[in-house]
């Protein structure tokens, strides 16, 4: 009636209990060994990957376009600069002060 085992069956039986015993450990080792979130510049990476050569080549050129809207709004405003500090020294009087490329003002309060 009682039957012995056979090897078949205590390996499975052993091999099941080691998983469940690997299970239970990876369980708790799990919040130690968990890798943190990945940044937004590492999603923005991993998102051009998974999308596609096509996305890529298309997000460089709208990212060249912004750069080139952003240099002619800096070269913009450079030119607008320039045309108020020439504005400012035509309009001063030479002899006002000595240095004409002064734009700050000193005021005397001991008066």
């Amino acid at each position: 009636m009682n039957e012995p085992l056979r090897e078949e069956e205590v390996t499975e039986d052993v091999s099941a209990h080691l998983d469940d015993v690997a299970a239970d450990s990876k369980d708790s080792e799990e919040p130690t060994t968990q890798l943190p979130k990945p940044s937004a510049t590492e999603s923005l990476i991993n998102a051009l990957i998974e999308a596609g050569p096509e996305v890529a080549e298309h997000v460089v050129k709208a990212a060249q376009e912004l750069i080139l809207a952003v240099q002619t709004i800096v070269d913009a405003a450079d030119q607008s600069i320039r045309e108020q500090q020439d504005f400012r020294t035509e309009s001063t009087p030479e002899s006002s002060s000595s240095k004409t490329d002064d734009t700050v003002r000193h005021l005397d309060l001991a008066e």
